[in-house]
């Protein structure tokens, strides 16, 4: 296996975010199940390329050639991956995903529009619009029964009364962080039907494309199922999660309408001004070179998720098989936890998760947990929530 983990204590002792961020109330340490990022080293294709470049001192500003050589590897792996052939013109260089979303609400959005926001989501989806003047209107998304034995669903005529109400953009979130939901080429295209109706865009995150798990199908780009798709379109993506160099941003926006491209490039240069250098180089490597590594990457995951479903089956937690990231959503309603299960986890079994409030009203009760970690840290994980419920 060409995946390098670590223990615990090296997690500590290198002293990232996701394992150094949160402690208990008494300054315990805990594991780091709440960062969107990996366990693992980067895959090594993609640190040689790195390493390369710092040995060979190409340490300054971003190169003119260097948008042009990401924008190719990224049309190659959509096309070898997904089969979705994005011309290379199309696409452009970001920073990394949310500085994109800023750019879209700050220039393409009709100002002061109200922005919808499916839930659960993203934490920075709720927060950055009402930043830049933008109301957000939540539409809670079906689950259960309501969701067609999908686990969750996107409640498209909450949607539509979103854009009812005046809203100038839809957020798109696709495989869905936190609820691991890979959608399908029916529901891309229910939404659309709702959004054609209005003069509104949709912001479509795509940046866990890479991370689908099982058999859940081929992952489907939103923008890819028509001009008519594209036309509304703003496609944001990057290596950074699938390869685990999130602290290296460079992203891409893929831009198929020649309108949006247009108006894209009246301010796009600044958006990209922040890549990274040695991020770009990573995101070229980790295209064109990352596949077998990022395969077993996923191979780790799914058998976590495996040991979750089968540790939370008859418990009463609600969790749903994610088809897509690494990322998993608990439920721990009517269970009796005397406070958040994100508070209850970190203070019990020193367990660091995020807070379902912070994905939406109505998920007080819910905790997203990273999976992305050793099969030794899932089942320290899993003895964890297990040992909450005692």
């Amino acid at each position: 296996m060409t995946i390098r983990t670590f223990t615990d204590e090296e997690l500590r002792r290198v002293g990232g975010l996701k394992w150094s961020g949160i402690t208990t109330g008494d300054g315990s340490p805990t594991i780091g199940a709440w960062v969107a990022e990996m366990d693992f080293a980067t895959a090594p294709p993609v640190a040689e390329a790195m390493k390369r470049a710092i040995d060979d001192g190409l340490l300054g500003y971003q190169p003119t050639w260097l948008a042009g050589r990401v924008a190719d590897a990224l049309s190659a792996f959509e096309r070898r991956r997904f089969g979705w052939d994005v011309d290379p013109a199309h696409i452009r260089l970001a920073e990394s995903v949310l500085p994109a979303l800023r750019a879209t609400l700050a220039h393409l959005v009709r100002p002061g529009a109200p922005v919808v926001v499916p839930t659960p989501a993203y934490m920075p989806f709720l927060t950055i619009p009402e930043e830049l003047g933008h109301e957000v209107i939540q539409v809670p998304s079906l689950h259960g029964d309501g969701a067609c034995g999908r686990g969750w669903a996107l409640d498209l005529e909450g949607i539509r009364a979103g854009l009812e109400a005046g809203a100038g953009l839809v957020m798109l979130c696709n495989p869905w962080n936190p609820t691991g939901r890979v959608l399908t080429e029916q529901e891309l295209r229910g939404l659309q039907g709702v959004v054609a109706g209005f003069d509104a865009l949709v912001f479509s995150d795509e940046i866990h494309s890479p991370l689908v798990l099982g058999e859940c199908g081929r992952f489907l780009s939103y923008a890819r199922l028509g001009p008519e798709f594209a036309a509304h379109t703003v496609t944001a993506t990057a290596a950074s999660k699938g390869w685990n160099i999130a602290g290296l941003p460079c992203a891409q926006v893929v831009l198929p309408d020649e309108d949006l491209r247009r108006r894209w490039d009246a301010f796009g240069p600044s958006v990209a001004h922040g890549a990274s250098t040695i991020g770009a180089l990573g995101a070229v490597a980790a295209y064109l070179h990352g596949d077998d590594w990022q395969a077993e990457v996923r191979e780790v995951v799914e058998e976590n998720v495996d040991l979750a479903l089968e540790a939370a089956a008859g418990t009463g937690i609600d969790l749903v098989r994610p088809q897509g990231t690494y990322l998993t959503w608990w439920g721990f309603e009517g269970l009796g936890l005397p406070s958040s299960p994100a508070t209850v986890l970190r203070e019990r079994s020193r367990i660091a998760t995020n807070d379902g409030a912070a994905l939406g009203r109505g998920y007080e009760q819910w905790a997203r947990i990273n999976l992305a970690c050793s099969p030794a840290a899932a089942r320290e994980i899993v003895e964890g929530v297990l040992g909450v419920l005692a």
